[in-house]
């Protein structure tokens, strides 16, 4: 190496030191006289650690999160100004950025979510969150993001491979875009003059008082549990293997447009067991609100004049979770036994 080189190696080694010294030493003071250093606060709670960011909501028209094993919680905000926090996230295992009045979390695990990339600039924002790093006792990651009645957000766009979703107390014109690979989906009291689309493939979705222009439910395996407080203009549900119960504040069905399909199971009606499969139902004046709503593996439940979501899949929700953990065991063992085999036939090849 060069002389010169080596200079240069040697003043920013010592110029990195000093930054760190100053920059803990700034914490430090910042601590004992109770300023905020950051814009990060970082708490912890009842063994959680807990990075709370305050949000500039003129700033964000769209939220879109990519996670894999965290529960999000999207809810109205009770302080005045919105927020967001994340809880037990470790230190370069996701991605949290606004950037083009977009909202992005991601959880990636990788050193590259330290640093961000767009439109051709680079930054690093990781070492803020060393300084004021912490551990907890818990590991449970979770999304908190809570949002005030000015919030102008077009569109919610969640992917989650594993965990929770929780919208409630929403009256924003945005599309809602919901999908898991195992977990439960609850939207309550919601209203949109947009599109709501939630999907699971092993879990329960509930939506209790959700008002769209038009609702979607997907669901693999496990059950749908709705009240529809207010008619929605069109409401598709889906179960693959599992049962819809669906309940309307209406007593006479007035609106209403009911398809109830259930080639496997049963169909009732307000109380009556439909022999026929798809059993349809007009209210006057019909063809106002379609609903369409089929289980091919499942029964199919209607009941009018109802209060509310009646929360009876508690302990389906429980045996899903369990059953996708044994899955995730599963594939976890089978991909050891894989890496295994590949390492043993590589070691017979090289002999």
């Amino acid at each position: 190496m060069k002389p010169v080189s080596i200079v240069f190696l040697i003043i920013s080694v010592l110029v990195i030191v000093a930054g760190l010294v100053v920059c803990t030493v700034g914490v430090n003071i910042a601590r004992e006289t109770d300023v905020a250093l950051f814009a990060t606060d970082v708490s912890m709670v009842n063994g959680d650690v807990i990075r709370s960011d305050k949000l500039n909501i003129s700033d964000i028209n769209k939220v879109k999160m990519k996670l894999d094993h965290v529960d999000v919680y999207i809810k109205a905000s009770e302080t005045g100004e919105a927020y967001m926090e994340l809880h037990n996230f470790r230190i370069g295992t996701y991605d949290y950025s606004v950037q083009n009045k977009m909202l992005l979390v991601d959880n990636e695990t990788s050193i590259f979510s330290l640093m961000h990339i767009a439109e051709g600039n680079f930054s690093f924002s990781g070492l803020r969150h060393y300084l004021t790093y912490r551990t907890g006792e818990n590991t449970k990651q979770a999304v908190y993001l809570y949002l005030t009645e000015d919030a102008a957000i077009n569109s919610f766009d969640i992917v989650c491979t594993r965990g929770n979703v929780l919208i409630e107390g929403l009256s924003i014109s945005t599309d809602y875009s919901v999908s898991i690979g195992a977990g439960d989906i609850t939207l309550r009291n919601i209203s949109t003059k947009s599109n709501v689309s939630v999907s699971t493939d092993k879990g329960i979705v509930t939506l209790d008082s959700v008002t769209a222009k038009a609702t979607g439910v997907v669901i693999g395996r496990g059950a749908a549990d709705l009240y529809m407080k207010n008619l929605p203009n069109d409401l598709s549900v889906a179960v693959t293997d599992g049962d819809i119960v669906c309940g309307y504040k209406s007593a006479n069905g007035y609106g209403l447009e009911l398809t109830l399909t259930a080639p496997n199971g049963t169909i009732t009606h307000n109380g009556e067991v439909k022999a026929e499969s798809p059993f349809v139902y007009k209210g006057a004046p019909t063809g106002a609100m379609p609903q369409n709503l089929t289980a091919y593996n499942g029964n199919v439940t209607v009941l009018l004049s109802a209060s509310g979501v009646t929360g009876q899949f508690d302990a389906l929700s429980k045996a899903l979770s369990e059953e996708a953990d044994e899955d995730e065991t599963t594939a976890e063992t089978a991909a050891g036994t894989d890496t295994s085999r590949a390492d043993s036939e590589e070691n017979d090849a090289d002999a």
